[in-house]
């Protein structure tokens, strides 16, 4: 689809190293999704996009790690809001989830959520682990209701 492409051309624009997922949210029964049901009613997709944090961050520099945290952030913020444009431009609703605290039950935030039920990883002790690199992963969400196919990159 010609979304898909799009999708992929914007996020690669703003970095190299990333994971991307499209899931139908409309089937869902996990307590956070069911929490934002009336969201998920206007927008029963989510693209989930994440951006690989570099392994040049010692796990001993939590200062360094918070610095990567942060540009990450605003990298996500300018991929996201770039895509709901993209989405709105062609005449779909798009909605960027904040980043933010909010979490289920058992401490696991909506992206992480999102980005497992797009299959790019498994919950594991309260954090994302995707194959590739762990939980070293930074992670944003667009809702939308255009009718994009389900898959999965990295």
């Amino acid at each position: 689809m010609k979304f898909e492409l799009a999708i992929r051309n914007s996020i690669e624009t703003e970095c190299e190293d990333y994971f991307l997922g499209i899931v139908d949210l409309s089937q869902l029964e996990n307590t956070l999704i069911e929490k934002y049901n009336s969201l998920i009613l206007e927008y029963p997709r989510a693209i989930s996009v994440g951006i690989t944090l570099p392994y040049l961050i010692s796990d001993g520099l939590k200062r360094g790690y918070e610095k990567i945290q942060r540009q990450t952030n605003c990298q996500l913020k300018l991929i996201t809001s770039q895509l709901s444009k993209l989405l709105e431009k062609e005449g779909y609703l798009a909605f960027t989830m904040p980043k933010s605290r909010i979490s289920d039950e058992n401490h696991i935030s909506f992206h992480e959520t999102v980005a497992s039920l797009a299959e790019m990883g498994k919950i594991e002790k309260n954090l994302l682990i995707t194959p590739e690199v762990g939980s070293r992963v930074n992670w944003g969400t667009v809702l939308t209701n255009a009718p994009l196919k389900t898959f999965y990159k990295n």
